[in-house]
């Protein structure tokens, strides 16, 4: 493979790496625009005359703020628990130390289709994949077919 070869399939790469953090936006298709997912700023994107430097930029400097945490680190959340008490209904909750799992989330998607009834292309739709990057950005939704083959297992699973 030629050095130029390798050149290009490197910055396409960092271009892909980029896109991950980035929405474009629907505005005028002469001044194209794009949004952080983190925090909400514009960009220009146009090919030609701003390339993606400028969101290149800002991706160094947010990589240096403290939201920027290792992968295994858990995360503590409060599951919330009603108890029926003395005094009444009583909010108690307990800490739980989770970390991220790629198959508990895809497993997490296949119920969620199979409870709501969803088509599977569900999942390619720009609003899921919107929410699924907003809830948990390291979380690269699968297609319908892999979905499709999840909710197989799955009834496969409850159906022994």
């Amino acid at each position: 493979m030629s050095e130029e070869c390798k050149e290009r399939k490197t910055l396409i790469s960092l271009l892909v790496e980029i896109w991950n953090h980035f929405t474009k936006l629907d505005v005028d298709p002469k001044t194209p625009r794009a949004e952080c997912n983190y925090y909400g700023k514009h960009y220009a994107c146009h090919t030609i005359v701003n390339g993606t430097s400028n969101m290149c930029s800002h991706l160094k400097a947010w990589k240096k703020f403290s939201f920027i945490v290792d992968r295994k680190q858990k995360v503590l959340v409060l599951e919330p628990k009603i108890e029926k008490g003395e005094l009444g209904d009583q909010n108690v909750g307990t800490l739980k130390a989770i970390s991220y799992n790629y198959d508990e989330c895809r497993q997490a998607l296949a119920n969620m289709v199979i409870i709501n009834e969803l088509p599977f292309n569900f999942v390619e739709g720009q609003g899921s994949k919107l929410f699924a990057r907003t809830m948990q950005p390291r979380f690269d939704i699968p297609s319908h077919f892999t979905i499709m083959r999840d909710c197989l297992k799955l009834y496969v699973e409850e159906k022994d």
